[in-house]
């Protein structure tokens, strides 16, 4: 898996090694909602700092993605989601 290595390596500044061990640390599951996943997890990351936050499943990465990590917006999400909810 010399390419996955390179890659992590290239993109994230991490080795597959510490991949593992977030993978483990995290109990093979998303950050977010703690599913398991057949898939590898994305590493999740803050695109102003580089800053590396976990390891997601494809859906809560896509989300994140979709909301531009804008805490904001996801809170109007929520709320959004409450009052459609009660209604």
């Amino acid at each position: 898996m010399a390419s996955r290595n390179n890659n992590l390596k290239y993109r994230y500044g991490i080795t597959e090694e510490i991949y593992n061990e977030m993978l483990d640390k995290q109990d093979y599951s998303c950050a977010i909602c703690n599913q398991k996943s057949e898939k590898n997890l994305s590493v999740d990351h803050c695109h102003t700092t580089g800053k590396i936050r976990g390891l997601l499943c494809q859906n809560c990465n896509v989300g994140l993605g979709y909301f531009n990590d804008d805490k904001n917006r996801m809170k109007l999400a929520m709320r959004y989601l409450d009052q459609s909810h009660s209604a």
